[in-house]
C-alpha cells in the first residue's frame, strides 16, 4: 500500500518510524526548511559519501538523500523564524556558479527512457510539444485530459525509437503510473526508470572544464544549446546535455552509477584551475528563480493550465496528433486563462 502512494522505499516500519516522529513533535514548532531525522538516511546515492565529506547539509527529497547546501567546519543547519544560518554560505554557492563554475548532483532528477518502433507517435500523444530532433532536446509539458499540467520535462531525441526524459525527481513514480495507465496495446512502446547518476556543471567556466576532460569539440557552435550526444569524459562514457537548471552556460553527464565517482573526482580535481566548488539545491532554488524558471510542485502544478504557467510557446497546439489535453488547451488559449504565473523583483 504505501509503496503505491509514495514509492517502495515507503515501507511498514519506515512509515512507523516517521508517524512516531510526527507524534513525539506534534506540540512543537516546525521550523521553515527544516529536515527531520527518523528514519534517515534510508536512500543515498552512490555520491552520497563525497557530499558528506565536503560538508553538505542533507534533506530527504522523495525519500532520496540530496545536498541542500555546504557547510564549512563547524557550521550546521540551524532552523528559524528568522534568517538561516545558511544564507552566506549559499549565497557564496550562488556567486560561484554565477562568476566561475559550480557542481551539482542532479542524480535525484527523474529519469525516463521511453524505446520502441512506436515511441515516436506515442510520446507526440502523450506530451504537448513538437518532438525534437535526433540529437535534440526540448522542454514538454504533459497535460491530463482537462488540459491542465501534470508534469514538464527535458526530452531529448537519442534517434525516433529512443528517447530520454528528465523531471521532477519526486514525481517519477507519478510519470511511470501514468505511462503505465496509457500504454497501447501491441507492447513495442517501453518506458521505464533509469538508475543513473548525473551531474550538472554550470557558470561561465563550465565549457572550460568540460574541454579540459574531453577529446570533443565542445566549442559553441559545435555544441550549442539544448542539444546532447554521447560523449567519454575521461574514460567514462557518458551523455551529455548543453543544457542548465540554473540558467547559466553548463552541461549535464549522465553516465551508470558505477562511473559516477570517477566522474565526480575527475570534474573536481580538473575544475581547481576554474575555482570550482559544489552548490546544493537551496542554491540551484535561488539561482533558477533569478532566471524566471519555476519548479514542478512549487510554481507548477495540476491546477493550472499551460498558458497560465507560461509554458505556452512550448506546446504545440497545432500539431496533427491529438495529444492528450489537446481540447482543453486550446480552449484555455482562446479564452485566455484566469491566471498568470509572474516573477516580481523586490526594492530592498
Amino acid at each position: 500500500m504505501f509503496g503505491a502512494l509514495f514509492g517502495d522505499w515507503a515501507t511498514m516500519s519506515y512509515t512507523n518510524e516517521k508517524v512516531r516522529e510526527n507524534y513525539s513533535r506534534r506540540f512543537r514548532i516546525r521550523y521553515p526548511n527544516e529536515e527531520l531525522p527518523a528514519a534517515r538516511p534510508l536512500r543515498t546515492g552512490a555520491l552520497h559519501d563525497r557530499h558528506v565529506a565536503l560538508g553538505a547539509q542533507m534533506g530527504a527529497s522523495f525519500g532520496m538523500e540530496v545536498p541542500l547546501w555546504y557547510a564549512p567546519d563547524g557550521v550546521q543547519d540551524e532552523f528559524s523564524w528568522r534568517r538561516s544560518n545558511d544564507f552566506e554560505h549559499v549565497a557564496r554557492e550562488v556567486k560561484t556558479v554565477r562568476d566561475g563554475v559550480g557542481i551539482l548532483d542532479i542524480s535525484g532528477f527523474a529519469k525516463i527512457t521511453v524505446k520502441g518502433p512506436g515511441s515516436q507517435a506515442w510520446l507526440d500523444r502523450m506530451l504537448a510539444c513538437t518532438l525534437p530532433k535526433p540529437g535534440r532536446m526540448t522542454l514538454a509539458p504533459m497535460l491530463k485530459q482537462d488540459g491542465k499540467l501534470i508534469g514538464d520535462f527535458t526530452l531529448a531525441c537519442r534517434d525516433p525509437a529512443h528517447w530520454f526524459l528528465r523531471g521532477a525527481g519526486i514525481a517519477e513514480e507519478y510519470y511511470l503510473r501514468w505511462f503505465a495507465e496509457h500504454a497501447e496495446p501491441g507492447g513495442d512502446v517501453h518506458a521505464h526508470g533509469l538508475d543513473w547518476c548525473g551531474v550538472s556543471i554550470a557558470g561561465p567556466k563550465a565549457r572550460d572544464l568540460l574541454a579540459k576532460v574531453t577529446g570533443e569539440d565542445v566549442s559553441h557552435d559545435a555544441f550549442r544549446f539544448m542539444a546532447h550526444r554521447d560523449m567519454e569524459v575521461g574514460h567514462a562514457p557518458c551523455v551529455a546535455a548543453r543544457v542548465t537548471y540554473t540558467g547559466d552556460l553548463g552541461y549535464e553527464l549522465w553516465m551508470r552509477t558505477d562511473y559516477a565517482r570517477y566522474v565526480w573526482d575527475l570534474l573536481m580535481e580538473a575544475g581547481e584551475e576554474f575555482g570550482i566548488a559544489p552548490f546544493g539545491l537551496r542554491a540551484l532554488n535561488s539561482l533558477r528563480l533569478e532566471k524566471n524558471w519555476a519548479s514542478w510542485g512549487r510554481e507548477y502544478r495540476p491546477v493550472y493550465g499551460p498558458l497560465e504557467a507560461g509554458l505556452d510557446r512550448f506546446v504545440a497546439y497545432d500539431k496533427p496528433a491529438n495529444f492528450i489535453g489537446k481540447a482543453g488547451a486550446t480552449a484555455e488559449k482562446a479564452e485566455g486563462g484566469a491566471l498568470r504565473l509572474i516573477s516580481l523583483t523586490v526594492a530592498r
